[in-house]
């Protein structure tokens, strides 16, 4: 299994960081305080690959993804690609940054489109719930859905039109940095390399 060497999670750590906290200051910079705004401008951001290194945003489940543990899960976005868990642990990430009531929840669906919520290892979809003033929610960017939670029932809730949002500084430096990184990795993989040593010199 491949690990990020000191060096690159240091990188990656520190870029992921400071991703967020540049997202922050640009929502703050056009006033967008409402939670579901935010993640209705997160979403638009997303889905046009603001958040890819390569200014592209996949969706696949069946994708090759590189299991590297020593790594936040949301980075993995920055190279382009993700599953519901990394896009929504990404979502989580940006939403408890923003200072939002949020959580992951892991949830096993079936053949009759049924969710239960199960333990991390038995989950086969990851989406977040949000709690502010106004109630619960169940968010969703892997589907681009948003659910109003009403005791036990789910009702749709419409995003926001936010393509009149100019958001300035994006795409991020750091994002890019990630990519970067991320992009070597995946060559490794390519390569059958599944080990790389950590030299302290």
């Amino acid at each position: 299994m491949l690990y990020l060497t000191e060096n690159d999670r240091l990188i990656i750590n520190k870029c992921y960081r400071n991703f967020l906290q540049s997202l922050k200051e640009n929502l703050q910079s056009i006033c967008v305080k409402d939670s579901l705004n935010c993640y209705a401008i997160i979403v638009k951001l997303l889905n046009d690959g603001r958040f890819s290194f390569n200014g592209e945003m996949k969706y696949s489940a069946l994708f090759n993804y590189l299991d590297l543990p020593n790594m936040a899960e949301g980075a993995q976005v920055m190279y382009g690609i993700g599953c519901c868990r990394h896009i929504n642990l990404l979502v989580n990430d940006i939403m408890k940054t923003l200072g939002f009531n949020s959580t992951v929840l892991y949830v096993k669906t079936d053949e009759t489109n049924t969710w239960r919520k199960v333990q991390p290892s038995k989950a086969n979809h990851v989406v977040v719930t949000l709690k502010d003033h106004n109630g619960r929610y169940l968010l969703d960017a892997y589907n681009n859905f948003i659910f109003r939670i009403v005791g036990s029932d789910l009702h749709p809730v419409n995003l926001e039109n936010c393509d009149n949002l100019l958001m300035t500084k994006y795409p991020d430096d750091n994002v890019k940095e990630i990519g970067l990184v991320l992009k070597k990795y995946y060559k490794l993989q390519e390569l059958g390399i599944d080990h790389i040593y950590d030299y302290d010199y």
